[in-house]
């Protein structure tokens, strides 16, 4: 039984104030649990652990909404939450470079911003009109969480959370006639700021400040899609999409600190291109 509250207060006819509480349990996914080890068509080995135990999350929410016209919306939200025994992938102690799930850490702590906006920049006053539509969201994330021994390597005692961006961005533009023969078009956007890929580890529990393996980046990158869809009668319609437009270079990079050298360095531990996508029907 987990609790949960919700509070709105209406400031004005176009404006209100809610404020949530709840406490929620995060469940390890089966590739987090299951008790064997799965290599990637690239070669990367990563094994699950069956004595990871449940998140728990306590989260608290204080959003400021406005309404300036039907179907438009602009709020701001602050947001924390503290989450107990979170669970990360780390890369194993040792030098075997391979990979495993693991409640890291007694506590993390994330503070956030959110901003978000539904705005018609062409507004329809008939059906038989067209409209424009925006749509933004954006949201900033500061978080931290220690790290048990085991965990702990160069002298830190603290980590951002894996797999955690600290700037999310989303944006749509959707056109659209609004007639009964439909011609609907939208471009949506996405960027994801520099997340941790994989927590780092020592390599010697005794030497963990001269032994280790830093933690693994991915580097924060866009993309765009396009769908255009175009209704005829009833029956007969053609759909557009196009996926990952910009099909950026995905890169994911770590310090390495060579014991002959002394000298830290980023090296490239992947690098790789998801593709673009276009279909038809």
């Amino acid at each position: 039984i987990l609790p949960a509250l919700n509070l709105k207060y209406q400031l004005t006819e176009k404006s209100s104030l809610r404020f949530a509480a709840s406490k929620t349990v995060t469940l390890p996914e089966f590739k987090e649990l299951a008790p064997f080890e799965y290599v990637s068509p690239t070669g990367r080995v990563t094994g699950g652990n069956p004595s990871l135990k449940n998140s728990e999350n306590y989260n608290f929410d204080l959003k400021w909404e406005m309404f300036p016209a039907p179907k438009e919306l602009i709020s701001v939200t602050g947001f924390y939450k503290q989450i107990n025994d979170p669970i990360n992938m780390a890369q194993t102690r040792g030098s075997s470079g391979n990979f495993y799930f693991d409640n890291t850490g007694e506590q993390a702590n994330v503070y956030g911003l959110e901003v978000e906006t539904r705005l018609g920049i062409i507004k329809a006053e008939t059906t038989e009109q067209p409209g424009l539509d925006l749509i933004l969201n954006a949201t900033k994330m500061w978080f931290t969480q220690d790290l048990l021994e085991d965990f702990q390597y160069n002298n830190k005692t603290e980590s951002n959370l894996q797999g955690a961006a600290g700037f999310i961005f989303n944006g749509a533009l959707t056109y659209s006639n609004n007639k009964e023969k439909a011609f609907v078009a939208t471009l949506s956007a996405n960027y994801s700021s520099d997340k941790i890929f994989a927590l780092g580890a020592p390599e010697d529990k005794a030497n963990s400040d001269k032994y280790f393996n830093a933690e693994i980046i991915e580097n924060g990158f866009a993309t765009l899609d396009v769908i255009v869809s175009k209704q005829f009668s009833q029956r007969i319609g053609v759909k557009f999409s196009g996926k990952n437009l910009l099909n950026p270079e995905i890169k994911q990079t770590q310090e390495v600190t060579p014991f002959t050298t002394g000298e830290t360095t980023n090296e490239t531990v992947l690098s790789y291109k998801k593709g673009i996508s276009l279909s038809l029907g």
